[in-house]
């Protein structure tokens, strides 16, 4: 089967769960010899056209380049972005990208003849691309969604705010809707409930690729405690310089290894410093993903409190590698762990419970052992990507009967 996997948006640095997602799902797929073939807005205004990686094919398309504005823009300092707006943005943006890329993905439809459309978090422009198509066109391919987050907060170029949910539900061509928890699903339900579709929607757990991710007990740890995603305030980061400064005082030569980028990560870095504990951490920026699991191996500890979060994959990775995982119980997570068996779950924005359960961790390596068995367990019944792929396969299937 041929898969067309549509994406309003990915981050030029490859960061976020459903690029990695999108990346390992690619190969799990293409081992039972299906084809993937990813799409999405160019990130950059220089980005090419295509790019082959080994397990899928990445096109990006152009449109009026909007997508490109919007990470310039995010890449500006705060107080820099008002005044940016005005020049980087129109009125019109939105509705000139819809037509521009409908031209440029019909005809990459058209070249490559996919069996089936699934589509990823597409809230604003490529649903509406989508819904153009099978209205105006002779276009038959069957699509469906995977919603990769909670709602959120958005402004539009024109100045009209709304939120990313409203912006999906006013353009809906999908036949079925995955939610990645069922937190998703829940709030999927709930906004399409006036449109009468919330019966479309269903939960579907990510998987990970436990050939891939595993444990490694033959690496050395190298730090005690471990953070990688995203530098910003939903995960908590701000939180991490008062939490080591906690913990300075009974783990004087703790080491953390730290992460990733976003639009905390000088403050973050600045905090850490001004506080004294810039010798506990080492900062790697961002680290290819073909690294992660051996980083996570090297940890004995990994840390992910955030404020809020849709799934999680962060969470399962690092669990079936049995590196026991502190994270906080909100949304997608409380989904993943079961506190004091397979990893920790502490209160939201409490530095004190999360210094106290890495305390708890690093003085016990029996606790840490059994807490990584039980978590390889879990995944192995839960979120292994293999029977993630062979579910998703029956969906499609069911689709195109």
């Amino acid at each position: 089967m041929r898969i067309l996997h549509l994406c309003d948006s990915m981050n030029p640095s490859g960061l976020g769960g459903y690029e990695s997602y999108l990346h390992y799902l690619s190969a799990q797929l293409a081992s039972a010899d299906h084809e993937s073939i990813i799409v999405t807005q160019s990130p950059a205004r220089n980005s090419p056209r295509e790019l082959q990686h080994e397990h899928y094919m990445l096109y990006h398309l152009r449109g009026n380049l909007l997508e490109a504005r919007k990470w310039e823009y995010y890449a500006m300092p705060e107080d820099a972005r008002s005044v940016a707006a005005s020049k980087l943005f129109k009125l019109n943006d939105v509705a000139k990208n819809v037509l521009l890329l409908t031209k440029e993905l019909k005809k990459l439809i058209e070249n490559h003849r996919p069996d089936i459309i699934h589509a990823h978090s597409t809230y604003v422009v490529l649903n509406r691309v989508l819904t153009r198509l099978t209205r105006d066109s002779d276009l038959d391919v069957p699509s469906i969604v995977t919603i990769h987050g909670l709602p959120k907060p958005l402004i539009l170029p024109s100045g009209k705010k709304t939120t990313d949910y409203n912006e999906l539900v006013s353009a809906f061509p999908f036949k079925l809707a995955l939610g990645v928890s069922e937190a998703v699903s829940q709030a999927l339900r709930k906004h399409l409930e006036p449109s009468k579709l919330e019966s479309l929607v269903r939960t579907e757990y990510l998987g990970v690729n436990m050939s891939l991710f595993k444990p490694r007990p033959n690496l050395e740890k190298r730090w005690d405690v471990a953070f990688m995603g995203r530098l910003e305030e939903m995960k908590s980061v701000d939180l991490f310089p008062k939490m080591l400064a906690l913990l300075k005082s009974t783990h004087p030569d703790l080491k953390m290894m730290l992460t990733g980028d976003g639009s905390l990560k000088t403050r973050l870095l600045e905090d850490i410093e001004q506080l004294g504990v810039e010798s506990l951490v080492e900062y790697r920026g961002v680290v290819e993903t073909e690294r992660v699991p051996e980083l996570i191996n090297q940890s004995r500890v990994f840390l992910y409190p955030s404020r809020r979060e849709p799934f999680g994959l962060s969470i399962v990775e690092s669990m079936a590698c049995g590196v026991p995982v502190v994270t906080t119980g909100v949304f997608g997570p409380s989904e993943i762990v079961r506190h004091e068996w397979d990893g920790y779950i502490v209160p939201v924005d409490d530095v004190q419970a999360l210094a106290e359960a890495i305390e708890t961790l690093l003085s016990d390596a029996s606790l840490r052992l059994r807490l990584g068995r039980n978590a390889v367990n879990t995944v192995k019944k839960r979120f292994d990507i293999r029977l993630h792929a062979k579910r998703l396969m029956s969906i499609y299937r069911e689709v195109l009967a």
